[in-house]
């Protein structure tokens, strides 16, 4: 496979040229002064910028890099190829070596084999990664252009460097809009029953998991451990990963039963799978490889239901997520906090996507559930008193405050669900009140909205009131009470 530069290079590339013409299907229009004229010598490394016309116009027999062989006369040439009888060829197209050889007879036919030409074929080498002819191409410049060298291969690595930027950025710009988008554990289209954890077969499934998360991560070395309900891929020592094994699971058992799950078994097809990584970019890149889905910015992890059991990939909180958080701790390391709050969070999501059916749950109950749960079952988190006075302000503000009602439409993948965002607080308080009401609430609600309930059916048959009634009556409460 070539280098990813080359397959989009030609877009970039002739951008930057004038507008094509109708003839050559390169950029067209006005043709560069002679050599030696005063504006070339002007000019450092920007030779031909625009379609170049050749003086002797030559016959060529050459074949591309797919194994395609071209015979004719070339008689333009420009940033992006050349053109004539023999058709319209990228210089991308080409191997290297005949790069470096067409290019330079094209100079040399428009009377450009000056300082100013040898730069352009310079930029052309380096912009389409040609190695070592770059270097045999600076050389010549060196020994043509004397005292100017150094300012002319200057400029042309600056435009070079233009060029490879902008192929950067189209490259990552096409990636995104090829990727889905989303929280996947928010997307599920599935309505179908999960079937009955077959203890049997659960060992099978989760070795089967982390076989295939050790496959997906082949190149990052990470190494994977099996526990009760978990398996654990890291960089870090197995016993390390043992005891994050151990953790999830000892959350798995305290988590599954408050949200209506069998208590004592593990919830999951298989096990849970949860590929640890060292940072968001490797997160990106994972997730965009493994399963063509882009991964939230703002997210700590992101978790796909598999039929064999959730695949989460985790990456370690960044430098300010850390800075923010130990504002809110009285002591303890905050990013071992982090990590036990995203723990718990994963655990919550994993066993709400298991639960009963494969049919989503609203994003607001999900993202609630999973910050009530971590702000009790992880020992002096600050997760309430972080969002709940952001929540009350927002619903007691004399000249903005309003009902939380507003969550429940609210798609799970907007901003306002992001880490700090307003309505992960006020899903949380909103949560927060239906379990210390009545336990059972919750867990009634996540069994009728999985069996395809409305959320209006399920909060009459679990509160006695319509979900709009129960949030204005929500709104009442904490206009008095914290």
């Amino acid at each position: 496979m070539f280098p990813a530069i080359l397959t989009v290079w030609i877009t970039i590339a002739c951008s930057t040229a004038a507008v094509a013409s109708s003839d050559s299907g390169y950029s067209g229009g006005q043709v560069d002064p002679p050599a030696g004229s005063a504006e070339v010598q002007s000019l450092d490394a920007t030779l031909p910028n625009g379609q170049v016309t050749l003086v002797n116009p030559f016959s060529l027999r050459i074949r591309d890099r797919n194994g395609t062989t071209h015979a004719g006369k070339i008689s333009d040439f420009d940033d992006a190829g050349f053109s004539g009888s023999i058709g319209n060829i990228r210089w991308i197209d080409l191997d290297p070596a005949d790069r470096f050889r067409v290019g330079r007879e094209a100079l040399q036919k428009s009377r450009r084999d000056d300082p100013a030409g040898l730069g352009w074929l310079l930029f052309m080498l380096q912009s389409t990664d040609s190695g070592d002819l770059s270097d045999r191409a600076e050389r010549l410049l060196r020994a043509k252009a004397g005292p100017d060298a150094d300012r002319i291969i200057g400029a042309a690595a600056r435009r070079a460097q233009e060029v490879r930027d902008q192929v950067d950025a189209a490259r990552l710009a096409a990636e995104s809009a090829r990727l889905k988008k989303g929280r996947p554990h928010l997307r599920s289209t599935s309505v179908a029953v999960w079937g009955v954890p077959d203890p049997i077969k659960q060992d099978a499934l989760a070795e089967q998991l982390r076989i295939k998360g050790e496959a997906a991560s082949e190149g990052l070395g990470l190494k994977g451990v099996r526990t009760a309900s978990t398996v654990v891929l890291g960089l870090e020592s197995l016993e390390s990963l043992a005891r994050d094994g151990v953790a999830f699971d000892r959350l798995t058992s305290e988590i599954a039963p408050r949200l209506g799950l069998l208590s004592g078994r593990n919830p999951f097809p298989g096990a849970m799978l949860v590929m640890e990584v060292v940072d968001h970019d490797t997160l990106r890149l994972m997730a965009g490889t493994i399963f063509d889905h882009e991964a939230p910015l703002d997210d700590d992890s992101i978790l796909f239901p598999t039929d064999d059991g959730p695949f989460v990939i985790m990456a370690i909180p960044n430098k300010d997520r850390i800075a923010a958080i130990s504002a809110g701790m009285s002591g303890g390391d905050p990013l071992e906090m982090l990590q036990s709050l995203e723990r718990a969070r994963i655990v919550a999501r994993a066993c709400l996507v298991q639960a009963h059916t494969r049919r989503s749950l609203p994003a607001w109950l999900v993202e609630g559930i999973a910050e009530y749960l971590a702000s009790i079952l992880i020992k002096d988190a600050p997760i309430d008193s972080i969002r709940r006075e952001r929540a009350l302000r927002s619903m007691r503000n004399e000249r903005n405050g309003r009902p939380p009602g507003w969550i429940l439409g609210l798609d799970g993948d907007d901003e306002r669900f992001d880490l700090d965002g307003l309505a992960r607080d006020v899903s949380f308080v909103v949560v927060t009140r239906l379990f210390e009401t009545d336990p059972r609430t919750v867990p009634g609600l996540i069994t009728d909205l999985k069996a395809g309930m409305t959320v209006d059916e399920a909060f009459r048959r679990w509160t006695g009131m319509s979900a709009r009634a129960w949030f204005e009556d929500t709104a009442d409460w904490f206009r008095f009470n914290d």
